[in-house]
Parts: C-alpha cells; sequence; structure tokens
C-alpha cells in the first residue's frame, strides 16, 4: 500500500503543475483563436466589398447589354422592313416592266415595220410612194411609255415610303 499512497502523493503534486499547463495551453489556443476570428472577419468584409462592386458593374454590364439588344433589335426592324420594301418595289417593277416592255415593242414594232406602198391617188396612177409614218408620232409614241414608266415608279416610291413609316 505504500506504493499506492506514493504514487497518490506524485499525482498530488503532478495534477495542479499539468492543470496549470492545460489552462496556459488552453489560453494560448482561445488567443489563437480570437485572432483568427478577427482575420476571418476582415476577409469576410473583403469579400462583401467585392462582391458588392462586382453587383455594380453587373448592373452597369446589364444597361449596356440591354441598350445593345434594343440597337440590335432596331437593326433587324429596318432590315426587315428595307427588305419588304425592296421586294414590293421589286415585284411592283417586275409587274410595271411587263407593261412597259409590251407598250414599247409595240411602239418599236410600228416604227420600224415595213411600210406598204399605198398608191398616190394620182389620175394617171403612176406614181407609188412608200407610206412613211410621221416621226412627230413616233415621238409621241415613246414620251407616253417614258411617262408610264415615272408613273409606275412613282407609285411604287409611295408604296414604298408608306411601308417605311
Amino acid at each position: 500500500m505504500d506504493a499506492l499512497a506514493n504514487i497518490s502523493q506524485i499525482f498530488a503534486y503532478l495534477l495542479p503543475i499539468l492543470g496549470a499547463i492545460a489552462l496556459c495551453l488552453l489560453i494560448v489556443l482561445l488567443v489563437k483563436m480570437v485572432g483568427i476570428l478577427k482575420n476571418m472577419n476582415i476577409t469576410v468584409t473583403g469579400v462583401n466589398t467585392a462582391v458588392d462592386t462586382t453587383n455594380g458593374y453587373l448592373k452597369e454590364l446589364d444597361t449596356t447589354v440591354k441598350s445593345v439588344n434594343n440597337m440590335a433589335m432596331s437593326v433587324e426592324a429596318v432590315r426587315a422592313t428595307t427588305e419588304r420594301a425592296v421586294k414590293k418595289t421589286a415585284k411592283k417593277w417586275s409587274k410595271q416592266y411587263d407593261q412597259v416592255k409590251s407598250a414599247v415593242t409595240e411602239v418599236l414594232e410600228k416604227s420600224f415595220a415595213p411600210k406598204e406602198e399605198k398608191p398616190v391617188k394620182d389620175p394617171k396612177n403612176i406614181v407609188r410612194v412608200a407610206s412613211v409614218e410621221k416621226p412627230e408620232e413616233i415621238e409621241e409614241k415613246a414620251v407616253e411609255a417614258v411617262k408610264e414608266v415615272i408613273e409606275a415608279a412613282e407609285e411604287a416610291a409611295k408604296e414604298t415610303g408608306k411601308d417605311v413609316e
């Protein structure tokens, strides 16, 4: 039993020393934890600042993206309107082209067609003269054909103006 008493007495001396050492280690550990928490608070504050700055940039970028999107939509609308106008004008011109072509062809056929010889009322019926249309008539027909083309162009321009508006 002496051995147990001796061991008990040794532990009675060691226990307060070991408790003091454990308390010192615990205090050091708490001091380190407080330092880590302070650093973490500084880090979180920095992250919050960075996130706020990023949010501001994203809002500015959102405004820019909306502006670019609106501009792209406007360009697309102009392209579509122009395409419709050009197609309508081309369609109108193709219809008018056939009319102008037939009118000009008719005028040219009449002016360059071989003329029949008509007898001149001559009592002796000796002289025969080839009939020739008057140049004034050919000029009048050409002017009429050109006027029709101009009217068709003006009509197509008016229709195109309505589409663009």
